[in-house]
């Protein structure tokens, strides 16, 4: 039996890192170092270099992020510190201890103007400070260390919350239903729902096989976020109306991609993992927070 991974975690308590710790702690085949904001801060190149140097890590998994997409327009330093700065000091410690740099992106580097979901061949456009920031952020890897993996996710819900966003987008929907308040929700933007345990057992697989470059990890299908919250409330057996309202009712501080969905044309059908469908994602996630 080979020895297990060492790899170093960021961003271990967020929603995506939370579910990574959890899995990979599994099993023998990762030595895993979970860090919080509070062991390390990424945008602090010493910092980083004084964390992370030291350990010899075969993998150091970048999860740390500043995702609120509406205050980044206003923060732009901020997003940009963090989001592109921050992945530019783990990359560089990464390659100078031969580490594959493990950097999770966003849907959100897309334009979101076309119809079908963007696979790892289409060209980024942002259209927003969050994933432009972003986008610089994977350059700024690629650029950096030859030994890259980039994963893009998209629209992600796990049982953690979102700590910058006080929750996620399936628990708002039920807890505003149970308290009967009204329910007005966007019905001509389209994405791809992701369950970060989902994400957490791709990414453990992608490792497992070598996997380097840009790859997409979000679960199959496509729907609009009026879809995404009918689907939430039936499958919760919670009787509740949903208004469905265009996008230009509900004006936010940044543009967002009317597409975002995400499809992978680099993941082999017969790979070990597959990202199941959306909405066995969701019944899944619900079963694990006991709404079923």
């Amino acid at each position: 039996m080979s020895n297990p991974l060492k790899v170093a975690l960021i961003g271990a308590n967020g929603q995506l890192g939370s579910d990574i710790a959890s899995h990979f702690a599994q099993g023998d085949r990762y030595q895993l170092t979970a860090l919080t904001r509070a062991d390390i801060d990424i945008c602090d190149a010493n910092a980083v270099d004084r964390v992370l140097s030291g350990q010899k890590f075969d993998v150091v998994i970048n999860s740390a992020a500043y995702v609120r997409v509406d205050d980044c327009e206003q923060e732009v330093a901020r997003a940009f510190n963090v989001n592109a700065i921050g992945a530019l000091n783990v990359a560089r410690t990464s390659r100078d201890m031969d580490a594959l740099c493990v950097y999770i992106s966003t849907d959100y580097i897309f334009r979101g103007d076309r119809q079908v979901p963007y696979s790892e061949f289409d060209l980024p456009d942002p259209i927003n400070v969050y994933g432009t920031s972003k986008l610089t952020g994977e350059y700024l890897v690629k650029q950096t260390t030859l030994r890259s993996l980039i994963l893009r996710i998209s629209s992600v819900f796990g049982k953690a919350g979102a700590s910058g966003k006080g929750g996620n987008f399936v628990e708002t929907i039920i807890k505003k239903a149970k308290a009967g308040e009204p329910l007005k929700v966007v019905n001509d933007m389209v994405m791809s729902p992701t369950y970060t345990y989902d994400v957490a057992r791709l990414l453990d697989s992608l490792l497992q096989a070598g996997t380097t470059g840009v790859m997409h990890g979000a679960n199959a299908g496509i729907c609009s976020w009026h879809e995404f919250a009918t689907e939430i409330l039936r499958l919760a057996n919670i009787s509740h109306p949903i208004e469905s309202i265009p996008t230009s009712a509900f004006p936010t501080k940044a543009k967002r991609p009317m597409n975002s969905a995400l499809v992978s044309d680099r993941l082999n059908p017969s790979a070990a993992f597959k990202m199941r469908s959306w909405q066995d994602a969701l019944t899944a996630y619900l079963a694990e927070k006991s709404y079923l």
